[in-house]
């Protein structure tokens, strides 16, 4: 039996295939770096997250996962996930399971002081966003995206980040996980 360090491994709700389609609205000049966000994580996981991008107002219906663009948000975080899933049947409160139906991803464009966000910045949120999205709780990672800082600088995913992306879809064999725990 494989346990892929149970704490973080499957601790939240995760998609049952891809390729996932992705609205991003065409006129936001922002949904180019949220694009290459996306790139990034379909390129590091070794065609386990692939994604189909989409335009129109009937793909922002039918969408797996829609972007949207807001001013300012309220609260400590700079992005706002608003997740259906279909739960599972062992579900429970402390350990939430199962699989994801639809993700909003809300990006503030600038923090709560109303200082508009860096180019870097909106990258590193996106990065985080689209990691939680792919069903990988921040936290899971010691260092890069998914360790979740509120200083939102890292700009490219860690391996760390990977083995997380690759836990959560169980892809990753015993002696690669020996390794990655050392």
């Amino acid at each position: 039996m494989f346990c892929a360090n149970g704490v973080f491994a499957y601790s939240m709700p995760r998609w049952s295939a891809f390729p996932l389609s992705v609205y991003l609205p065409p006129e936001a000049p922002e949904s180019l770096i949220v694009k290459s966000a996306f790139d990034e994580w379909k390129n590091k996981s070794k065609t386990i997250a692939r994604f189909i991008y989409r335009k129109t107002t009937v793909a922002k219906r039918n969408s797996n996962v829609n972007v949207i663009f807001s001013e300012k948000l309220s609260g400590d975080k700079p992005y706002r996930l608003r997740e259906t899933y279909v739960a599972n049947p062992n579900f429970t409160v402390d350990r939430p399971d199962g699989y994801f139906v639809h993700v909003d991803i809300t990006i503030a464009l600038n923090d709560k002081n109303g200082k508009p966000y860096s180019n870097a910045e909106l990258k590193a949120i996106a990065l985080e966003a689209i990691g939680r999205t792919l069903g990988i709780k921040c936290g899971s990672s010691e260092e890069g995206v998914m360790a979740c800082t509120d200083t939102y600088d890292a700009t490219t995913l860690s391996d760390d980040d990977t083995f997380a992306l690759f836990r959560v879809y169980r892809r990753v064999n015993k002696s690669v996980m020996e390794k990655y725990n050392k």
